[in-house]
This record gives C-alpha cells, structure tokens and sequence, in this order.
C-alpha cells in the first residue's frame, strides 16, 4: 500500500518538473535535499522561517534566490517539497516495518497470537463463527455503504445519528454473540472475570495515597509531586494555577461532551430510521482536542513571506484535501457550523512544561534503565 502511495507521489514530482512554472534544477535540488536532512537541521530551518516571516522555501534555498521565483513557481516549490517529505515518511515507514532487521513486527504478531490463542479456541468451541462472521459482513456493508458518498452530487456527509442508528440495528447480532460465549463458554467467561477483576484492582487507592493527594498519575504521581516541592515558592504559585485552569478547562470540555452526548442520544431516539437530525457538534473529548491541535498548527505562509498560516486556514483546510494522487474529491470536508468546533479555549501550560519537563525526562530516563537492568518490559 505504501509503495503504491509512493509511485503516485513520484509521479506528481515528474509533472512538477516538467511544468513550465517550475523552479530552476538547483532550487528543487536544494529542496530535495532538505527532504532528506536530520530532524535536528529541518528544526532550524523551520525556526528560521518562523521567526523571519518567510515560507520554508525562502528559509531553505536563501535570501537571494527565491527573488528568482514567480508565485506560481513558489507555490509548485511548497507542493515539491510536501511531496518529497510524504515520499521520506513512507519510505521510513516500509523500512521501519517491513525491511527491520531484526524482523520485530512479524514476531510481534506471532507473539501476540500465541497469548491468545487459548482465548480464539475457546471462542471457537463456544461459538458458531459462520453465523458470526456473516452478522460481521452484514455491518460492514451497510456501514461501507453509509460512508460512501455519492460522486454524481453533492451527498451529505452521514452525521453522528446515522451511526448510533447503524449500530443499534446490528447490536441484537453482538448480544447472540455474547450470550453463546458467555453460555458455551464458562472457562472463557471465567477468564474475563478475572481479567475485568485484576483490572479494576490496579485504581485501587490505598491509605498513603490519600495521603499524597491522590494517584491521579500512577506510579508517577510522587515524582511529579516532588518535582514540584523543588520549585521556588513563586514558580509553585504559577504551575499551580495553570495547572488549576487546565483542571477546569477539562471539567468544561467533558460537561461540553456530555451534552453533545445527551443530544445525540435524544436525537436518535426522537427521530426516524429514515429522518436525520442536525445536533450541534459531535460528542467527544479527545476529537475536540485532537481538532484544536490541528487547528492551532503553525503552517509555512503560502507566499514567500508573511506570517505563518494554521491548520484552519482555508488554504490548509484546501491543501489537506488533496489525495496522493494529486486530486480533490468531489466533496470536501467543511464544519458544518462554528459548534463543530473547540468553544472552550484550552489554557496556557507553558509554564508547567517549561518547569518539569527537564526532571520529568530524568525520571522517566532513570525508569525505563532500572527496568532494563532488571530485565523487566517497559511500559510507559
């Protein structure tokens, strides 16, 4: 799949430089070669272009050359070197996963289904798996079929009562499933009894972890407690203020989830199989934060120079919609309204970062090499 990726990219390189807009050979050389650089040296040259106001083109072949490039050869410069770095991740990815020596994905996989294997027999004795899979095939269809839009117009994109509704047609197929492992089962059942038993045992709060302000962190908890006790006086005042607003803004973004939550299920109870409902916004703590962060990503200005662009500027928002073949798709993702998006503005951190990130690592350093010593797996 990703040499197949690959190939469409290479191809998009050759039309690239073989349009009559493109930059000079030594500029898409030049580009070339950054594709390629250390992590270390591609950081200094996207600080440079942050901090000068110039697009990372202008940062990378210097100040005299890009005076040679029209805005349309700018732009093919900013689309060669995108596809070049899409190029590298791929190829570090196939290398990663497919040419390792040792090969660690293979015994992974292999290691992986030796722990469960007594579990897939188990569930084999237990249960048909003919009828099984066929309830599997019969979701996936009508889920693929929910996905696909209509190329021949401008379809709508299926909305988040589409898919409680999807799943509340197939749910009696995962309740038979479950009571035949739970009926023919009993080791198996057994097993997960435990499981679910020695899982919960792991939140468990002791005496002592009263004492030390809870375990909100785990095994880590002390550590960052003390690294904390460390800190002057006033720098304790500003982590735990900041730290007090992040609580808040959390509490804020689970209540706002909650209630795109409770719409979401009053709407699919309200309405029809063949009526969709608008809620406002989807449901969702960690797709919320996941969009802020994209949102708030400093991109390249578009034009040789001026300020850097975000992940919700509308030439990004263009740009990602582009496929590795180069083509748009016929309909383009856009929030349907401003409740898609984050109402609630998350809170600046830097300090807390600033402060104990550099002891945080220590520790961290100082686990994982104490675990190795002991032979132990590390988990973090």
């Amino acid at each position: 799949v990703l040499n197949a990726e690959v190939s469409e990219l290479r191809k998009r390189l050759k039309q690239i430089e073989q349009s009559q807009d493109a930059p000079d050979k030594s500029h898409l050389e030049s580009l070339r070669k950054y594709a390629s650089q250390p992590a270390e040296e591609q950081q200094k040259m996207r600080n440079q272009s942050e901090s000068s106001s110039v697009s990372i083109v202008v940062a990378i072949l210097g100040p005299d050359k890009p005076s040679q490039l029209t805005e349309q050869s700018h732009k093919l410069a900013l689309d060669y070197l995108s596809i070049h770095l899409a190029i590298r991740d791929r190829e570090k990815l196939i290398q990663i996963l497919c040419l390792h020596q040792p090969d660690l994905v293979t015994a992974s996989v292999r290691e992986t289904v030796n722990v469960y294997d007594p579990i897939i027999r188990a569930l084999h004795k237990a249960v048909d798996l003919g009828s099984g899979v066929t309830d599997l095939q019969n979701f996936l269809d009508d889920l693929i079929s929910l996905s696909l839009m209509d190329k021949s117009k401008q379809s709508k994109l299926p909305t988040v009562q589409d898919f409680v509704r999807l799943l509340e047609k197939h749910q009696k197929s995962s309740h038979v499933f479950i009571h035949q492992a739970l009926k023919n089962g009993k080791e198996l059942s057994q097993w997960y009894h435990e499981y679910a038993s020695h899982a919960i045992e792991q939140y468990k709060q002791t005496q002592t972890d009263h004492l030390i302000g809870g375990t909100a962190a785990g095994d880590l908890t002390a550590c960052l407690n003390e690294l904390v006790s460390k800190l002057s006086s006033e720098q304790q005042r500003e982590v735990r203020n900041q730290l007090d607003q992040h609580a808040a803004f959390l509490d804020g973004l689970a209540q706002q989830s909650k209630a795109r939550m409770d719409g979401t299920i009053r709407a699919s109870l309200a309405t029809d199989n063949s009526e969709s409902s608008d809620v406002e916004g989807s449901p969702g703590m960690f797709l919320l934060k996941w969009q802020h962060f994209i949102d708030q990503t400093p991109i390249t200005p578009g034009p040789n120079n001026g300020p850097p662009r975000t992940g919700k500027s509308e030439s990004v928002v263009d740009a990602t919609a582009v496929d590795v073949d180069g083509e748009k798709p016929p309909v383009i993702y856009q929030q349907s309204s401003k409740t898609d998006a984050l109402s609630l503005e998350p809170p600046d951190v830097s300090a807390v970062v600033r402060l104990l990130e550099p002891g945080f690592k220590s520790e961290l350093q100082r686990i994982v090499a104490s675990k190795e010593r002991k032979g132990q797996s590390v988990s973090l």
